[in-house]
C-alpha cells in the first residue's frame, strides 16, 4: 500500500520531489516557497552494545521549504520509510517499514553572482516496525546533523554542490513475541562529506543527484518545484 502511495505521488505530482538538495536562487519572481520529492537510499552500520549491524534505509518524502528573513530558510519534510537488515535474527528477510520526519534551518552566509556559502541544521526522527502472528519489531531513532556547504554556478542551467556535515544517531530496536527485548543502538558523532549536481530543467523547475558519506553513505535524487 506504501508504494502504490509513492507511485500515486509520481504520477499526480511529477514535477515536485526532505530538503532535497541546496536552496533555490532567489531571483526570479522573488519567489519564496519550494517544494520537492526526494528519493534516497542510504547504507548506516548501527552500533549496537556488541555488535554493529549493518542497515539499508531507503525514503520516498517530500518536502516544503520556505523563506523566513533574507537570509534563513526553514524547512519541513516527511515522508515513507523502509528498513533492510542483514544478521540480525528479529529483522532477517523482512523490510520494515513506516516513517521519516524532520525539520530545517538554512542561513546564507556569503553569495557572490558564481558561488553561494551556507550552513543548515536538521533533525530527523525515522520509525520503521514490521508485525506477524509470531512476532513484532519497531526500530526508531532520531537523526540531529549540522552542514556547511557551496553552491557554485556552473553554466546557466547547472550547479555543483559540495561540503562537509557532522551528526549522531541514537536510537532503539523493540521486539516482542518470539522472542522479546528492547535494545539501543547508536551512531557515534562524526563528520562526513556530500556532493550533488543540480539542474534547472524549466523555469522554476529542478532535478538533481547528490551522495554522502560518513554518517550514512549512499545517494538521492529529488525533484523540485519553486513558487
Amino acid at each position: 500500500m506504501m508504494v502504490r502511495g509513492g507511485l500515486l505521488l509520481m504520477l499526480f505530482l511529477p514535477v515536485l520531489v526532505e530538503a532535497a538538495g541546496p536552496l533555490t536562487p532567489p531571483e526570479r519572481h522573488g519567489s519564496t516557497l519550494d517544494f520537492s520529492m526526494r528519493f534516497a537510499r542510504h547504507k548506516i552500520p548501527l552500533d549496537y552494545a556488541n555488535r554493529t549491524q549493518d542497515s539499508t534505509s531507503r525514503w520516498l518524502g517530500v518536502s516544503l521549504r520556505e523563506k523566513a528573513g533574507q537570509r534563513v530558510t526553514l524547512g519541513m519534510y516527511g515522508g515513507y520509510a523502509f528498513l533492510t537488515q542483514t544478521n540480525n535474527p528479529v529483522t532477517a528477510g523482512i523490510e520494515l517499514e513506516g516513517y521519516h520526519a524532520g525539520f530545517s534551518l538554512h542561513a546564507l552566509l556569503m553569495e557572490s553572482q558564481r558561488l553561494s556559502l551556507y550552513s543548515s541544521i536538521e533533525y530527523i526522527y525515522q520509525k520503521v516496525d514490521h508485525k506477524n502472528d509470531s512476532q513484532t519489531v519497531v526500530i526508531d531513532w532520531a537523526l540531529p546533523r549540522a552542514e556547511i556547504g557551496v553552491i557554485a554556478k556552473l553554466a546557466p542551467h547547472w550547479r555543483f554542490y559540495g561540503g562537509g556535515s557532522y551528526g549522531k544517531i541514537d536510537g532503539e530496536e523493540r521486539a516482542s513475541g518470539s522472542i522479546n527485548h528492547t535494545l539501543s543502538f547508536e551512531r557515534g558523532a562524526m563528520s562526513g562529506g556530500f556532493i550533488g549536481l543540480d539542474l534547472n530543467v524549466e523555469t522554476d523547475g529542478y532535478i538533481g543527484i547528490e551522495a554522502r558519506s560518513g554518517l550514512v553513505r549512499g545517494g538521492e535524487i529529488y525533484f523540485k518545484r519553486r513558487f
